[in-house]
């Protein structure tokens, strides 16, 4: 028995500081271990007016972690209509929502297998928000409200620093609190879209 235990012991994944990433049942950071680039859709149903903030999130990480790491394509072709498991990684404009998750901005949904992601798919919610990329006095979403009032919401959300934020997860990173684009809740008209510190320090420990 004892030798037994020694033997599974030894066997087992090493456990590693969480460095701000999710981790599996062993303690491993989850991530993309591969250097191939990340290849992530835009689907159609993001704005075309919105697509560019998507863009700069992606270069923002990719400057810290000192490569190319996502390929962008915008042939929204390449997916079906809703986020599915697919072996394909795309980001969606949703115009419905959950009506118990009214409050959830954005979700990334990544899928992995030991500590390697496989998958990821960020839906934002278009249905109860609304977005701008540059000008704040240009929003676009609120879809729910438009459905039952014809108006929609005068607070405006960063697309780029809530993909940012989304993308943090695509990458494996975790929610965190304090100053960090990892933090829980992004406030209306905040254009969060510098790494703090803690971020930059997050991310290379992972992606060298």
């Amino acid at each position: 028995m004892i030798l037994a235990a020694g033997y599974l012991s030894s066997c087992a994944p090493k456990a590693q500081n969480d460095c701000g990433f999710v981790q599996n049942i062993y303690g491993q950071r989850i991530s993309w271990k591969s250097q191939d680039t990340i290849k992530l859709i835009i689907h159609n149903s993001v704005p075309v007016e919105l697509r560019a903030a998507a863009i700069r999130a992606a270069a923002t990480w990719e400057r810290q972690i000192g490569r190319k790491v996502f390929e962008i394509s915008e042939d929204s072709t390449l997916l079906t209509g809703s986020p599915s498991r697919d072996r394909k990684n795309g980001i969606y404009f949703l115009s419905e929502w959950e009506s118990d998750r009214k409050s959830e901005q954005g979700r990334t949904s990544v899928y992995w297998a030991g500590d390697q992601i496989q998958e990821a798919d960020i839906r934002i919610n278009a249905a109860d928000f609304s977005y701008y990329d540059l000008n704040p006095q240009q929003l676009i979403g609120s879809y729910n409200l438009k459905k039952s009032s014809g108006k929609s919401s005068s607070d405006g959300y960063s697309f780029e620093a809530l993909i940012l934020h989304e993308m943090g997860h695509m990458l494996g990173l975790k929610h965190r609190d304090g100053s960090t684009v990892m933090a829980t809740h992004l406030a209306a008209f905040s254009d969060r879209t510098q790494l703090a510190s803690v971020d930059q320090e997050s991310i290379k420990c992972e992606y060298k």
